[in-house]
């Protein structure tokens, strides 16, 4: 893996976009002060995530950006792009979630920009990422922000400079083992929250406790309810089915009597609507007419026969008085006035029209008989003139007349018997009927009393089955009663029930009651069913055993990351360890180099104790070496040749350079990283240490690829490739590049 690009766009001095292509081992940047040499090495600290400002001569972010000129307008934010050839596949980076970011390319690019507000965005092959991100993906190759590869003006005796402490940080990044600094502290983190996890929910199950205390005991409350309230709701089942049967055995019973009733109410209204009293037959009436009729025929009839029985009378006196006048009157026919032509004729007439009443009614013929009498008068008085009898056998024919009138009077009384005998019959039959009539109106008041019972019981059944309602309405309003108390209950109605038959209302009445005493007692052990208390205990108690669970689950991640922080650690010192001996071997070996002899080494020293980390932050553990967590730190020890000075304060500023030089060296060679940028670290350099810095770089570019900003003409002999950078036109800085090779075939 090596660089293969640095794009500047706006950063800084460089106003334009400009590219170093880096295809060589050594590049070196040369260029008059102030032209913006440096800039590119800062450009390289900031793509790579640096985040002190100030290490980059600024101090807020727009500071990176170009300024503008008259020539040129400032910009308005500034971009680096640094691409790497990964052709090997060295760089890897996971997220939290333990997933891989994608940098499975050829080339991994890595872009940072900055705008006026300060504000940053970073991105990896063009995808939008955190800081972190590229911290992380750089230290996979052994890189970072700064340190060891990164070397600046005024920075080569930073690692003599440095604290104990702080040293061993820059050797640590130095030999690549950042990566399980990142990862100490990150699991640190974890572990922190963790602990505060850990706080944070004992404190909730703290603060929970006497409210799961509580409802605990409201519960054990409401469970020894439970039995009352199961024996209820046993009562409630059989009250219901009971109540359930006696209801429907009641209204059906009813349900019987009213049909009952009502055919007997419709068999007495039917005979009450055909049999109305004190009203006569129509057969009755008539009757009772025709026997006034023939009372009144029979009444005229007697009438007529009287009558003509005295003008019978009469003519049986006229009769007398011829027959005296016959024998007393020689010339009774002259004396007499009248002739018996005319008295035979008269008489002649007279039989006729009594002949005729044969066929006449009684008042026909004593219309007759008056007319004959006014004819006889009229004869006696007008004809005394004319001839009396002269015969006898006129005479007997009158009497044969009279006979026959006489019979036919007595026709006339035959047919008044036969009148009257009609009319005893029409009475008889009339006195049967008002006889029938008296017990069809007994029968009616009977029907109507039996009416009136009816109706009775009508109203009784109306009144029984109102009752039965409100009954009913009752034993649905219990059940919802029941429901609200014991929740809905099991299909009671096929509940098959024992002995129903002798149930009574009585018996219920009894049963509902002490339901009545059960609720009394229910709702004085809480009332209710229980189910919201129950409910949010169980909530509650659930709410418990999670945040038990989650101390547990904690506490153990807790324990894991103590154990991963640890073998990160122990890794970390081993590896440590190792990596400083080979760094002195190297590092001495460079001195020695530079210096014509001596000594130079790194050393561990004890920095401080510290307790280590407990579950609870408030527990201190005895002060015994097993229970403190030892921190070192690394001090540099040199011995220059021919002098005795051990004290890095006592060196004089070239030989710090030197010394610097020499273990930057050291650690390029123990770890080489893919890169490595030095800013005028030779500037300190007489002509014969340039040789031997030369010889040293030639050598460490076997390992790493090397970006040199330099003045020293040594330093540019060795490179492949020439970068000079300038002021151009706005003061904005120029770039154009050579290689050496090529500039030597134009020299000759």
């Amino acid at each position: 893996m090596h660089l293969k690009s640095l794009e500047l766009n706006g950063f800084k001095s460089f106003a334009n976009k400009s590219e170093f292509v880096f295809d060589v081992p050594i590049i070196a940047i040369v260029g008059p002060n102030g032209s913006g040499k440096s800039n590119v090495v800062e450009a390289i600290r900031f793509v790579l995530g640096e985040q002190s400002v100030k290490s980059m001569r600024g101090k807020t972010g727009s500071d990176l950006i170009f300024k503008g000129s008259k020539e040129v307008p400032k910009m308005s934010r500034a971009s680096v792009t640094i691409t790497f050839d990964n052709t090997d596949r060295v760089f890897h980076i996971h997220q939290d979630n333990n997933q891989r970011i994608n940098v499975d390319f050829d080339e991994v690019s890595i872009s940072r920009e900055v705008y006026s507000d300060g504000s940053n965005t970073y991105l990896i092959n063009g995808a939008e990422v955190r800081m972190r991100d590229v911290h992380e993906l750089i230290a996979s190759v052994n890189i970072g922000s700064s340190g060891h590869h990164i070397i600046s003006q005024g920075e080569a005796d930073r690692y003599l400079n440095a604290n104990v402490k702080d040293r061993r940080e820059l050797i640590e990044e130095a030999l690549g083992l950042k990566v399980y600094q990142y990862r100490i502290k990150e699991s640190e983190r974890k572990l922190k929250r963790a602990e505060d996890n850990v706080r944070e929910t004992e404190l909730l199950r703290r603060e929970l406790a006497p409210h799961l205390r509580f409802l605990k005991k409201q519960v054990e409350k409401i469970e020894k309810a439970k039995e009352l309230r199961t024996e209820l709701e046993e009562r409630y089942q059989l009250y219901f089915a009971q109540e359930d049967y006696l209801i429907k055995k009641l209204g059906s019973e009813l349900d019987e009597e009213r049909a009952q009733v009502q055919t007997e109410y419709d068999t007495v209204q039917g005979f009450l609507n055909t049999h109305q009293p004190h009203t006569q037959d129509t057969k009755t009436y008539q009757e009772e007419t025709d026997i006034t009729t023939k009372q009144k025929e029979l009444e005229t009839n007697n009438q007529e026969v009287l009558t003509l029985r005295q003008e019978l009378g009469s003519i049986e006196g006229m009769i007398t008085l011829l027959n005296k006048q016959k024998k007393g009157v020689p010339d009774t026919e002259q004396h007499a006035g009248f002739s018996f032509k005319k008295v035979r004729a008269f008489l002649m007439d007279l039989v006729g029209r009594i002949d005729k009443l044969d066929t006449r009614n009684v008042s026909d013929v004593v219309s007759v008989l008056a007319d004959m009498k006014r004819e006889m008068e009229s004869f006696v008085h007008t004809e005394h003139d004319d001839t009396s009898f002269k015969d006898d056998v006129e005479m007997n024919n009158l009497e044969r007349k009279r006979e026959e009138v006489t019979a036919h009077i007595d026709r006339l009384g035959s047919e008044q018997r036969t009148l009257q005998d009609e009319i005893r019959e029409l009475e008889r039959i009339l006195e049967e009927k008002r006889t029938s009539e008296r017990e069809s109106e007994r029968q009616y008041y009977e029907y109507l009393a039996n009416k009136k019972e009816l109706d009775g019981r009508r109203t009784l059944i109306a009144s029984r089955d109102e009752s039965l309602g409100v009954r009913m309405q009752a034993y649905q309003e219990e059940q919802e009663e029941a429901k609200v108390l014991i929740g809905d209950l099991v299909d009671y109605q096929t509940m098959k029930v024992a002995n129903k038959e002798s149930i009574t209302s009585q018996q219920q009445e009894h049963m509902r009651r002490e339901i009545e005493r059960m609720k009394i007692r229910l709702e004085d052990m809480g009332g209710g069913s229980g189910v919201e208390v129950t409910k949010e205990y169980e909530e509650t108690l659930e709410r418990d055993q999670f945040l038990e669970k989650e101390i547990t689950d904690i506490t153990t991640s807790i324990e894991s990351l103590n154990a991963i922080i640890a073998e990160l650690k122990s890794s970390l010192d081993t590896r440590f360890q190792t990596g400083v001996k080979k760094i002195n071997q190297q590092f001495d070996h460079f001195f020695k180099l530079m210096f014509g002899g001596g000594k130079a080494e790194l050393d561990h020293v004890l920095v401080q104790k510290r307790k280590k980390r407990t579950e609870d932050e408030d527990l201190e553990l005895p002060d015994e070496d097993d229970n403190e967590e030892k921190e070192y730190g690394i001090d540099i020890k040199v011995q220059l040749p021919r002098k005795k000075v051990s004290d890095l304060d006592m060196l004089s500023g070239g030989e710090r350079s030197l010394t610097s030089i020499a273990l930057l060296f050291a650690l390029s060679q123990v770890n080489p990283p893919p890169f490595l940028v030095l800013d005028e670290t030779d500037a300190a350099l007489d002509e014969a240490n340039s040789q031997k810095y030369g010889d040293m770089i030639e050598s460490l570019s076997k390992y790493s690829q090397l970006v040199l900003v330099t003045h020293n003409r040594e330093t540019m002999s060795r490179a492949q490739t020439l970068f000079g950078v300038t002021l151009g036109r706005g003061d904005a800085s120029t770039m154009l590049s050579l290689r050496l090779e090529d500039a030597t075939k134009y020299a000759k």
